[in-house]
């Protein structure tokens, strides 16, 4: 009789886990991640988005970082030309003080650097000092002094008997008029007579005394030509100051010169009496419009081929310095069809250019594109836009970021 092998309850259970084993061996080679250098069939989206620069980027995460887009419009607008200048004193409103006589520095004291003073205040008293051609002058001066100082004190002698006589003379004429003996007119020929040798010895004397004075040194007040702000001061007070040496250097802030160079081959281009507007380093936010030409460069420099322009600006709010760099736009005579965009829609990527315009509500596209000349914070396209298309401006930081990193739709979204 034959018989039939059945397996045991202990040989079923381990067949039971080798199966279970090979499953789970099975699933974590399928689940396991490539290693890096292996090839691997990329899906199309993947090679859409490396060739095309297509990024996703949900509504959720536009919301979340707020993100705005402005429309690509066309212009009919001037050409820029570009020049970088300065800021510079206005030359009615610039004054070195400087006194026109020679001498040491007293007074109140100079005025301390940043000090505002007014026109016509006192700046210092300068005792004046003589020069080598002035003391000689003095003590020429001095001898004939001494001469004259000699000679009227011989004429205040004679001029003393003088009175002595007259009046003897002058008492005399009394008695014999109460006598009867002299007439009224003898009497007052005696009086006159005694009045005018006193009165001339009354002149020697009081001539005397001014030549025994001594004479105080002779001052000279130095005054502001100019209201403004003191932004120089070269000598101190006690200082020696020759004539014509500047003391005090004195600015108006309140209207100021921009002074650019235009190329020469930019003058026949430019409109007749142009407007700058210009930025400075210091506010890079904020747009300068300056007013009158002052100067229109009629002097080409040999060297740099420019011509020097003057531009007149107000300054009342004090927020331009003297030295400023401008960086100048003005517009040419001519006019352009233009795209404009906003200039925070253009990021740097690796020294090009690039927007990021909508495609559907949830796509966008990398255009590299090729800017013009910058209209305040517009700027123009020369190429890789159309007009009516709409890019990013806030939030094309963080679509870059999503590009580069497009396995995690939610990274760098703050």
């Amino acid at each position: 009789m034959d018989t039939v092998h059945t397996p045991s309850k202990g040989s079923a259970r381990s067949l039971t886990l080798l199966i279970t084993l090979a499953v789970i061996v099975a699933a974590v080679v399928v689940a396991w991640p490539r290693r890096p250098g292996v090839d691997v069939e990329e899906s199309p989206e993947t090679v859409e988005s490396e060739t095309t620069g297509t990024v996703s980027f949900l509504m959720e995460q536009q919301w979340l970082i707020r993100m705005k887009l402005a429309q690509v419009t066309e212009s009919r607008l001037a050409p820029q030309i570009t020049a970088t200048g300065y800021v510079v004193p206005a030359l009615p409103n610039h004054a070195f003080v400087a006194p026109a006589v020679g001498g040491v520095i007293g007074g109140a004291g100079l005025p301390s650097l940043g000090q505002t003073v007014r026109s016509g205040e006192m700046i210092a008293v300068l005792t004046q000092t003589p020069t080598a051609a002035e003391s000689a002058q003095i003590a020429v001066e001095r001898a004939r002094v001494e001469s004259e100082r000699r000679g009227l004190a011989e004429a205040r002698m004679e001029a003393t008997a003088q009175v002595e006589l007259s009046r003897s003379e002058a008492g005399r004429a009394e008695r014999l008029f109460e006598a009867g003996a002299y007439s009224q007119r003898q009497l007052e020929q005696a009086r006159t007579a005694l009045a005018v040798a006193e009165a001339g010895l009354a002149a020697v004397e009081a001539r005397l005394e001014a030549l025994a004075a001594p004479s105080a040194p002779a001052t000279h007040e130095v005054r502001a030509p100019i209201t403004g702000t003191v932004v120089g001061v070269t000598k101190r007070f006690g200082e020696q100051v020759q004539a014509g040496e500047a003391i005090v250097e004195i600015v108006n802030m309140e209207t100021v010169w921009i002074e650019a160079p235009i190329f020469e081959r930019d003058l026949g281009r430019l409109r007749e009496n142009p407007r700058a507007r210009f930025t400075t380093p210091t506010f890079p936010g904020r747009e300068f419009a300056t007013g009158a030409v002052v100067d229109g460069g009629a002097v080409i420099d040999e060297e740099t081929r420019t011509a020097m322009f003057v531009f007149e600006l107000s300054n009342t709010d004090r927020a331009l310095r003297i030295g400023m760099q401008a960086n100048l736009r003005l517009d040419a005579n001519e006019e352009i069809d233009a795209l404009l965009i906003p200039r925070e829609a253009v990021l740097d990527n690796e020294g090009s250019d690039i927007v990021y315009a909508l495609l559907t509500g949830e796509e966008f596209q990398r255009r590299d594109v090729i800017l013009g000349d910058e209209y305040g914070d517009m700027v123009a396209v020369l190429s890789g836009l159309e007009a009516g298309e709409r890019v990013v401006t806030q939030g094309a930081y963080q679509l870059k970021l999503q590009e580069l990193q497009p396995s995690d739709p939610g990274a760098h979204i703050h």
